[in-house]
């Protein structure tokens, strides 16, 4: 009597991993949407260091709920945005120490 309703809550579970990494495919694809549009405002002057920071940081609270990072998904956007924001900051530095031009 309990296996079934192991077996149940295993398909259940399963079912709900499913859904959460499709959940995740969507995010990752917002996510490298909202990265271009954040290049441009930087290149444009738009938005500066402190900017990418609250960014990345409104970005990383969601990831540190419930087991999160653990997924494969969610690790490789998290690698994505870092290295993508880290490039900005770079970009950011470099254009502070060559002026405005």
């Amino acid at each position: 009597m309990t296996s079934d309703s192991d077996e149940d809550e295993a398909e259940t579970d399963e079912r709900l991993s499913m859904v959460d990494e499709a959940l995740v495919a969507g995010t990752i694809a917002n996510t490298n949407g909202l990265l271009v549009i954040v290049a441009k405002l930087v290149a444009r002057g738009v938005f500066d260091r402190d900017d990418l920071k609250a960014f990345s940081d409104s970005y990383s609270k969601p990831l540190d709920h419930g087991g999160m990072r653990e997924n494969e998904l969610v690790s490789q956007m998290q690698d994505q945005m870092e290295s993508t924001l880290a490039e900005l900051m770079r970009f950011l530095a470099e254009r502070e120490r060559g002026g405005d031009g």
